[in-house]
């Protein structure tokens, strides 16, 4: 069964809570449960059991602040703790006046002088009151949670906890607005995240406007699919296209660019002398499993052992918690290396000669810097993401055709040709102003 029909069954159920598709919000952790069998971390078994929010609500009490109640109209959501992704709202909020917007985070990590914790908003008493009547009343839950069971091979008591998470979100959620009446647009990262959907919802039955920015590059379908709120922000026609043929209407779709790539200009090319000068490589790591970034860093350890050129070795860890931030010390023995893990991707690329990766949405910023992008390709991953399709990357699958790559000038360069028409494909404009044309959609929509 395709990941498609997988998405349909998931928000195709008739369980309700307060008219609210309960299951629709367990989506992310249907599929991240199923697809991580094994529990690499504490978080990520905390994660498995749904008690990861409880216990984020349990430090908020011992982290004292005095809740925001505004009258601001604009209300942004970072839910998830990814720097990329809170970095794209961050950048478009500083459009807005203060006065007129308000943040919501769901991490205290990420709390700054003008944001406020959801979970200052928690209803415990309501919460369990709400979880009694759900078990008692509902002719559906039970059913199609061992349904659920059986097709996603995850255990019942797992999925019934993510069910009580779900509850007491959306009571936090009903509570925030008890107190924020004068909200009007809602501005999200995803609106297939547990928090963010709920929020789309919310505002479905009190008709409130939500927009959602793209938050990626579209290649897993249930990280995107369906699109709940009311329009969301596309990079350029290449994604745009993506949701449509993925039967999203196209009268919830804009093109727009997206506010993370305004501080991008293209970058000329630095001359790469392979023989006289230290060369730097930027090795980014993604979140596809200990065992693939640890072959990916093993061949290019190789590769730099055997080369004869001199290297500067800088990693970029991904920004989520899923960083493998373990490997370069066990692997790359004898090398010397900077380590980055929420540092700013945009300038370790424009400091870089030669940037290595995984297929991954860096690699279009890379190519948006005009900088040589080498990929290594792994037989596990079965996703060809669009700068692929364009033929913008060098491609390399063991230790001989890195060599091949790294030592050869004119192979560096010589996928360069195609940048162009990809970015304009993808990225719409790089002319710094994603972020203004956004916020007019938004502004003239109230």
């Amino acid at each position: 069964m395709s990941f498609l029909e997988d998405i349909n069954i998931i928000n195709s159920t008739k369980s309700r809570f307060k008219g609210y598709n309960i299951l629709a919000l367990s989506q992310v952790f249907i599929f991240e449960v199923r697809n991580n069998t094994n529990n690499k971390s504490f978080l990520q078994y905390l994660k498995s059991f749904s008690v990861d929010n409880i216990l984020k609500l349990v430090i908020s009490f011992s982290f004292k602040r005095e809740r925001k109640n505004r009258d601001s109209s604009i209300l942004f959501i970072n839910d998830v703790y990814n720097f990329s992704m809170i970095s794209n709202s961050r950048i478009l909020q500083k459009k807005f006046n203060r006065e007129d917007i308000n943040e919501i985070v769901c991490d205290k990590r990420i709390l700054n002088p003008y944001s406020t914790l959801l979970f200052s908003y928690s209803q415990l008493f309501r919460t369990v009151i709400d979880i009694l009547k759900m078990i008692i009343r509902s002719e559906y839950i039970s059913v199609e949670l061992k349904n659920f069971s059986d097709h996603f091979k995850i255990s019942k008591l797992k999925l019934w906890l993510n069910v009580c998470d779900s509850i007491f979100i959306i009571n936090c959620i009903e509570s925030f607005f008890l107190k924020n009446k004068n909200i009007v647009s809602v501005v999200l990262n995803s609106d297939v995240h547990k928090i963010s959907r709920s929020f789309v919802f919310y505002c479905k039955k009190h008709n409130i406007h939500t927009y959602v920015l793209q938050h990626g590059a579209p290649v897993g379908h249930f990280g995107y699919l369906p699109v709940y709120a009311d329009n969301m922000f596309n990079w350029g026609s290449y994604s745009y296209n993506w949701f449509v043929k993925n039967k999203t209407s196209k009268q919830k779709l804009i093109i727009t660019g997206t506010p993370k790539t305004d501080n991008i200009y293209p970058c000329e090319l630095k001359d790469v002398d392979l023989k006289c000068r230290r060369v730097s490589l930027l090795l980014v790591l993604n979140p596809i499993g200990e065992s693939l970034c640890r072959l990916f860093l093993k061949t290019i350890y190789d590769a730099i052992k055997t080369s004869t050129s001199n290297y500067k070795v800088v990693i970029k860890l991904h920004p989520s918690s899923n960083s493998y931030k373990n490997l370069p010390s066990e692997i790359l023995e004898g090398i010397s290396y900077q380590i980055f893990h929420l540092h700013d991707l945009h300038s370790l690329i424009k400091e870089s000669d030669i940037v290595i990766s995984t297929p991954s949405t860096a690699g279009s910023e890379v190519i948006a810097l005009h900088k040589p992008l080498l990929t290594m390709i792994f037989s596990e991953i079965k996703y060809k993401l669009a700068y692929e399709l364009y033929d913008c990357d060098i491609k390399f699958y063991d230790v001989n055709s890195l060599l091949e790559c790294l030592e050869n000038k004119e192979k560096l360069t010589s996928r360069m040709s195609s940048y162009n028409k990809f970015i304009n494909d993808y990225f719409y404009k790089l002319d710094g102003s994603a972020s203004d044309r956004i916020k007019s959609y938004i502004t003239d929509e109230k």
